[in-house]
C-alpha cells in the first residue's frame, strides 16, 4: 500500500485503544502517548527503507531512513558473508530486494531495536527518569506499527512472505495499490481507513458527553472486539477481486473532500 495508507490505517488500528486512557489519565502520560503515537508512525514505513524508488519514509522521516538503509545492507551482506543460506538451510537467498528481510518478522524485529536503542540515548538525555517506560514504549509502538505494515502489505497482490528467508508463508490479497484500469482505483484501503478510525469517533463522542459508563476493562475488550472484527473484515474483503472495488479517480477524490468537509 502507499505510505499514507500506511500511517492513516496503522494510526486507526491504535487510536481506540488510547482514547479512554485519555480520557482517564492526566497530563503525566502525554509523553508515552505522543511516544507510542510517533513510534507506531515510524515503524508503519520503516519496511519501505529497502524500495528502491524514495518512500514516503524518506521524505518525511529521512533521518529514520538514514538509518535503516545502511541497516538493511548490512543485515545483507552477514547473511551473504556469513553464508548463513546454506548453514541455516535457508530456502531464500538474502539480497537487496523490495519485501525482503525488512518486510520479514526477523527484520521488523532487528530495525526495532536498533531504532529503539538510538530512542533510549535520547530519552537519557531530555527525560532520564522515565528513559526506560518510554523506550519500552517506543519498542512497541516499532514492533506495533511495523507488524501493521506488514498485514496490510498482505492484503495487496504482491503480498508477504512471511517465513522469509526460512521458508515459504506468502499471505497475498487482491488489492492493487496502484490503478488497474485506466482512471480507475481501488478504494478498499479509503473504506479500511474510514471502518477503523469510526471506532475512534465513536468513543470519543461517547466519552466527551459522557455517555460511556461502562467499567474500562469493558470497553477496552469491546474495542479490540470491533478492531479485530474491522480486521477480518479487512483481510476477508482483500482477498475478492469484485469489479465493484474499482471506483473512478474523481469520485474517490470528491468522497475523500466531503469526509474532510464533515471533520472541519
Amino acid at each position: 500500500m502507499l505510505g499514507k495508507q500506511h500511517v492513516s490505517i496503522t494510526l486507526a488500528t491504535i487510536f481506540p485503544f488510547l482514547i479512554p486512557a485519555l480520557f482517564y489519565t492526566n497530563g503525566d502520560y502525554l509523553i508515552i502517548f505522543g511516544s507510542i503515537i510517533a513510534a507506531s508512525v515510524v515503524g508503519s514505513l520503516t519496511p519501505d527503507a529497502d524500495c528502491s524508488a524514495k518512500s514516503k519514509l524518506y521524505y518525511d522521516f529521512k533521518f529514520v531512513y538514514d538509518i535503516m538503509l545502511p541497516l538493511q545492507k548490512s543485515v545483507v551482506w552477514i547473511f551473504d558473508r556469513l553464508n548463513l543460506k546454506h548453514k541455516l538451510n535457508l530456502e531464500y537467498e538474502v539480497k537487496h530486494e523490495h519485501r525482503g528481510i525488512m518486510h520479514a518478522p526477523i527484520g521488523i524485529l532487528i530495525s526495532s531495536i536498533v531504532l529503539t536503542f538510538i530512542a533510549f540515548l535520547v530519552t537519557l538525555i531530555l527525560f532520564a527518569e522515565s528513559v526506560l517506560i518510554v523506550s519500552l514504549v517506543v519498542f512497541i509502538g516499532l514492533l506495533v506499527g511495523q507488524f501493521l505494515h506488514l498485514m496490510e502489505d498482505s492484503c495487496t497482490v504482491a503480498g508477504i512472505n512471511w517465513n522469509f528467508p526460512f521458508g515459504t508463508k506468502e499471505l497475498k490479497g487482491r488489492i492493487y495499490t496502484f490503478e488497474k484500469f485506466e482512471g480507475k482505483k481501488d478504494i478498499r484501503p479509503v473504506i479500511y481507513e474510514y471502518s477503523l478510525w469510526s471506532i475512534s469517533i465513536v468513543l470519543f463522542f461517547g466519552y466527551a458527553f459522557d455517555k460511556i459508563i461502562l467499567p474500562i476493562f469493558i470497553v477496552n475488550s469491546l474495542i479490540l472486539l470491533g478492531v479485530v472484527l474491522v480486521w477480518l473484515f479487512i483481510i476477508f474483503t482483500a482477498r475478492t477481486n469484485y469489479d465493484f472495488w474499482y471506483q473512478d479517480i474523481e469520485k474517490i477524490k470528491k468522497v475523500k473532500k466531503a469526509a474532510r468537509n464533515i471533520g472541519k
